[in-house]
């Protein structure tokens, strides 16, 4: 059973709805296929609302709406968490090395998802760095923009 690694690009599309909302909803909705997120995904969710509230795409109402749906379908096991350890930081130091355009984000994502490989991970996202380098490293890019 492969499983879905979703960075915060992807994650986003889950609660705004924008070009990818509907091919991720339809990977959420696959329940025998758990959604991974990296522990950093929550914060940059929550910064990602936050921005679209300041810009006024989003009220401050349904900045919360979103907040809440989201602890909402965690507390109810949709999705699953990986947490950054040291190991994860020094494959980050690596992979910034030998990549030097990525952002620390990026590559915490990426390596987060090297950790997974063993489980046939897809790694959901629209950021075209991080998709292009996941080939190389073994892992299935899927963008969900392109649908």
């Amino acid at each position: 059973m492969p499983h879905y690694y979703f960075d915060s690009t992807a994650l986003v599309k889950r609660y705004s709805r924008e070009r990818g909302t509907r091919i991720v909803n339809a990977i959420v909705a696959k329940r025998d296929k758990p959604v991974i997120l990296g522990t950093p995904a929550i914060s940059e969710l929550y910064s990602v609302v936050a921005l679209k509230a300041r810009e006024g795409e989003l009220t401050r109402d349904d900045w919360y709406s979103v907040i809440y749906k989201f602890e909402a379908e965690s507390e109810r096991g949709l999705f699953h968490y990986i947490t950054p350890s040291s190991r994860t930081y020094a494959a980050t130091k690596q992979l910034i090395m030998n990549h030097p355009h990525l952002r620390a984000s990026q590559a915490i994502h990426l390596a987060l998802a090297l950790e997974l490989k063993p489980l046939r991970l897809a790694l959901v996202s629209a950021d075209r760095q991080i998709l292009e380098l996941c080939r190389p490293y073994g892992i299935k890019p899927i963008n969900p923009e392109d649908d």
